[in-house]
């Protein structure tokens, strides 16, 4: 091995290594903008997004926030209530959209129709 195929090797290992790190920070910043998007309260009640974390290549993603509440007589301060979603992904395609909280953003399960039997 010659000194030129050494040097390429030195130095294109690292790309090598961050080319699957760019899909987790990609993963990171769609489920932002779907955070942002699917939020229905925006004009009432802002949603600040404050973190986020993923899992290993960013196939999970959660993206955590506050929703600034306007008080209700007799307080007189704003409420902060916490939100968070979830999105999965397969590489860099978006497969699953859930909130986890606050409970009004979380879709109720369907009644079961047979539970009566």
């Amino acid at each position: 091995m010659n000194i030129r195929s050494r040097l390429l090797l030195v130095f294109s290992l690292p790309l090598v290594l961050m080319a699957g790190c760019t899909s987790y920070y990609r993963n990171v910043e769609t489920c932002k903008e779907r955070v942002r998007a699917e939020y229905p309260d925006a004009a009432s009640a802002p949603l600040k997004i404050t973190g986020s974390g993923a899992a290993f290549q960013g196939s999970r993603v959660v993206v955590r926030g506050v929703i600034a509440t306007p008080p209700k007589p007799p307080a007189t301060k704003k409420t902060d209530v916490p939100a968070a979603a979830e999105c999965t992904f397969s590489e860099t395609t978006l497969t699953g959209f859930q909130w986890l909280a606050p409970s009004k953003l979380i879709p109720k399960a369907a009644a079961d129709d047979n539970e009566d039997e």
